[in-house]
């Protein structure tokens, strides 16, 4: 019982002798059982250690939360960061500017004074675009008419249901008149649900006149020029990608000539109207 006592007083001095030991070397109110609470400092000092790679484009060290998110600390930590900003374009909703806008076209034409049928138009113009409303280029239209003189040959009689008139084509005469012109036109913005433009242009014009008079067996055939000009004004409606449908009336101002020499040996100019106004309707794209 004795040594039992005695062993126990020596432990009991022994524990006593350590722990003043620790107390002595870690500060008054260190304990061998406390929690340490290390700040943001000494966590980033224990993560990313000290000193630079040799290596500048060495991997980046693991990611850090702070109060505001995640991040994530480069491997170097000597005392300048050098981060780039990378920035990726989001693109435009707006589409491309188309650079030659198109168009082809169908329509009617009708003469001043002409007393006929109207004229068949079909045409093509395009150029490039100088600005998001503005276009220069070139085109142009074929003017086709067509007329027949005819009287009644009989009395009109009934075929299968049908009646038939009999008539007699007396004498038949066509024209077409070839415009060939550079332009401008202006337009509205294409962010539009319907789009305004007009135009302007001027060139040589072509006209070749043919008839035939079938009672005495005359034919006629001439070509005639000269300088015209043309206006028009529409309204476009965008399709899907750079298309879109288009209506526009015209006005055409021209006078094209010939010089004829008569049997006598006298001259002159032949001259022939070809002023008149008309519509025309197509579709324009982009390339």
């Amino acid at each position: 019982m004795r040594h039992m006592r005695t062993m126990l007083a020596v432990a009991t001095l022994a524990i006593a002798a350590n722990t003043a030991a620790l107390a002595s070397s870690s500060g008054p109110t260190a304990s061998p059982f406390a929690i340490q609470n290390l700040g943001f400092e000494t966590t980033l000092a224990a993560i990313v250690p000290s000193g630079s790679p040799s290596d500048p484009n060495a991997a980046r060290g693991p990611a850090v939360s702070s109060g505001s998110g995640w991040w994530r600390e480069p491997a170097s930590t000597s005392g300048t960061r050098n981060d780039a900003i990378r920035y990726r374009s989001r693109g435009s909703r707006r589409a491309p500017m188309v650079e030659s806008p198109a168009q082809l076209h169908l329509g009617f034409f009708d003469y001043d004074g002409g007393g006929g049928s109207s004229s068949f138009v079909a045409g093509l113009r395009g150029g490039p675009q100088v600005d998001p409303h503005i276009q220069v280029g070139g085109g142009f239209d074929w003017v086709h008419r067509s007329d027949d003189q005819t009287v009644v040959a009989g009395d009109p009689y009934t075929q299968g249901g049908t009646v038939i008139t009999p008539t007699r084509v007396l004498s038949r005469a066509s024209a077409n008149l070839f415009p060939f012109q550079l332009f401008l036109q202006v337009s509205g913005d294409e962010n539009m649900p319907v789009i305004p433009f007009g135009g302007i242009s001027g060139g040589y014009q072509l006209l070749f006149l043919s008839a035939e008079d079938f009672a005495t067996q005359n034919s006629f055939d001439a070509t005639f020029g000269g300088w015209g000009w043309q206006a028009w004004g529409g309204l476009g409606i965008p399709l899907s990608g750079q298309s879109r449908l288009t209506g526009e009336v015209f006005l055409n101002q021209a006078a094209p000539e010939r010089e004829v020499t008569d049997p006598n040996g006298i001259a002159y100019r032949e001259r022939v109207d070809a002023d008149g106004v008309g519509a025309r309707f197509g579709l324009q794209w982009g390339f």
